[in-house]
């Protein structure tokens, strides 16, 4: 199975992201059919890269590794000066939302601090869309930020940082793993 087709790569990569995903959640971020998600999973758990378990897929490092590989060799030509400039700009943005989120939390939704969430929220939309000519699968980032934001505008606060939904702080927290992949970084040095 290695090296990974672009298909491939999606449905490992948003395994790789959740550590632990089911199917209908990876079909979900990556916009790709079920079919095609459960023969990539099928295709996978053979090739020893994962394996499902219950109703979900467990990523091994093999699996890890081959999106790695993938990201080291698509993305390679993007790791410039400039986006190490954007992804600087992002860790400030980063620590804003997880200041406010923390903030948030903390004092049980407050809508002020909710509407500061939103807008460093927006922000990052506007900076991801100026990726998307060099990554445009980050679309999908910006389709579930703004589904978070039209949740929580709609009243349903959970979506900020619920863990079991498609929430802000989930959406967040795959993009920040997401870059750092594509930068050929680990997150532990960022």
């Amino acid at each position: 199975m290695t090296p990974l087709n672009d298909t491939q790569f999606l449905v490992l990569f948003a395994a790789h992201l959740n550590k632990m995903a089911g199917p209908e959640a990876i079909a979900a971020a990556t916009e790709l059919d079920r079919n095609s998600v459960d023969a990539v999973l099928e295709q996978a758990s053979e090739a020893g890269f994962g394996a499902s378990m219950g109703a979900q897929f467990m990523i091994f490092p093999d699996g890890s590794q081959a999106v790695l590989d993938y990201c080291n060799s698509h993305y390679a030509q993007l790791r410039t000066e400039e986006l190490q400039a954007w992804y600087e700009r992002f860790e400030a943005l980063n620590t804003q939302f997880i200041k406010l989120v923390t903030e948030w939390q903390t004092t049980s939704g407050d809508k002020d601090v909710e509407g500061k969430i939103l807008k460093v929220v927006e922000r990052l939309i506007r900076a991801i869309e100026k990726l998307l000519p060099d990554v445009p699968r980050y679309a999908h980032y910006v389709r579930r930020f703004n589904a978070g934001i039209a949740r929580v505008d709609a009243g349903d606060a959970s979506f900020i940082v619920t863990p079991t939904k498609d929430s802000i702080h989930n959406v967040w927290f795959e993009f920040h793993e997401d870059i750092l992949s594509v930068l050929g970084r680990p997150r532990d040095t960022a």
